[in-house]
C-alpha cells in the first residue's frame, strides 16, 4: 500500500478486483452503510454479492488503501436492521475524515452523471467516454464533451482581538452559528471573494487574509477554500437576506456554542479555540 497517497483517483480499477473492494452506493442522495456495535461500515464487494442488488450509473473512483473504490445508485428497498441510508451531513459526524471524503467524492460523481444525461448543446443522449485516463461524458450526436466540475466557495474565520465573528444564516437551525461562507464569482480571486462576502453579509472590512485549507463539499458540487482574516473596519450590519444575526464571540462563548465535526467550518472554529 502506498502510504503517501492513501487514495488515488482513477477512471479504471487500479488493482485486481476482489471481494474487499469498496462500494459507495446512494439512494435518494443517501449513502448505504452497515451498522454494528463498532460503528458504521462501507459495503464491500462481498456484501453486494450477498445482497444481490441492482446498481446503476456505476463508476470507478480510484483506489483506497490498496482496494478499488466504486460508486453508483440503487433503487432496491432493503429491509435489514444492519443496513441504513444516511445523508452526508449526518455522516460527517459519524465516520472518520477519510471515509467521509470518499463518500463525498462518490456523491459528486453520481450526481454528475445524473445531471449530464442529455447534451447541453443539442439535447441528444450523453454516454461515458471509454478512456483509461479521462473521466468525461460525450454527446452521441454532436460530440460535445463535459467533465466533472467543481464550484469554488470560500469560508473564513474573522477575528477581532480575542473574539471570533459568527453568524446565523436564515437556513440554519435555531441557535446555530458559524463562520462566513459564500460562492466565488466569475473572474474573482479567492481573496477578493472573502472580502466581498464578508462585507456584503455583515458590513465588515478585513485585513491579513491568509489561506487555511480546503475541503470538497458535495452540496451539491463545491470546493470549500478556507481562510483566516482579521477585522479592519466597520460595524456589523447583517444583510437580512442570508444572514439574520451576527456578532463577536469570546473563546468561552464559542466553546459553549460549537458542535465539533469534520467540516472545514468546524476546523476553522477549532483553530480559533486553540489559538486564542
Amino acid at each position: 500500500m502506498d502510504k503517501y497517497l492513501l487514495f488515488r483517483p482513477s477512471v479504471k480499477p487500479l488493482h485486481k478486483e476482489c471481494n474487499e473492494d469498496y462500494w459507495f452506493l446512494f439512494r435518494d442522495n443517501k449513502l448505504m452503510v452497515f451498522r454494528s456495535k463498532g460503528g458504521l461500515a462501507i459495503p464491500r464487494s462481498k456484501d453486494i454479492d450477498r445482497l444481490g442488488i441492482s446498481i446503476y450509473n456505476i463508476q470507478h473512483m480510484g483506489a483506497y488503501c490498496g482496494y478499488n473504490c466504486n460508486c453508483g445508485e440503487i433503487i432496491d428497498l432493503i429491509e435489514r436492521e444492519s443496513i441504513d441510508f444516511i445523508d452526508l451531513r449526518t455522516l460527517s459526524e459519524l465516520v472518520a475524515e477519510d471515509i467521509y471524503s470518499l463518500a463525498s467524492k462518490a456523491n459528486l460523481l453520481v450526481n454528475w452523471i445524473k445531471l449530464n444525461q442529455y447534451c447541453g448543446k443539442c439535447g441528444a443522449n450523453m454516454h461515458m467516454k471509454d478512456s483509461r485516463t479521462e473521466r468525461a461524458m460525450v454527446c452521441s450526436n454532436c460530440g460535445n464533451t463535459t467533465w466533472p466540475r467543481t464550484s469554488p466557495a470560500v469560508i473564513v474565520a474573522v477575528t477581532k482581538g480575542d473574539k471570533l465573528l459568527l453568524a446565523h444564516n436564515r437556513q440554519f437551525p435555531q441557535g446555530e452559528y458559524s463562520v462566513i461562507a459564500g460562492f466565488v464569482e466569475y473572474g474573482e480571486t479567492f481573496e477578493e471573494c472573502v472580502k466581498r462576502e464578508v462585507y456584503e453579509e455583515v458590513g465588515i472590512k478585513l485585513k491579513n487574509i491568509k489561506y487555511f485549507g480546503s475541503q470538497p463539499w458535495p452540496f451539491p458540487n463545491s470546493m470549500m477554500v478556507g481562510f483566516t482574516a482579521e477585522y479592519l473596519d466597520g460595524d456589523i450590519r447583517v444583510d437580512g437576506e442570508e444572514i439574520v444575526d451576527a456578532n463577536w464571540f469570546s473563546k468561552e462563548e464559542v466553546k459553549r456554542m460549537h458542535k465539533k465535526s469534520i467540516s472545514i467550518g468546524s476546523e476553522l472554529i477549532e483553530w480559533f479555540l486553540n489559538s486564542y
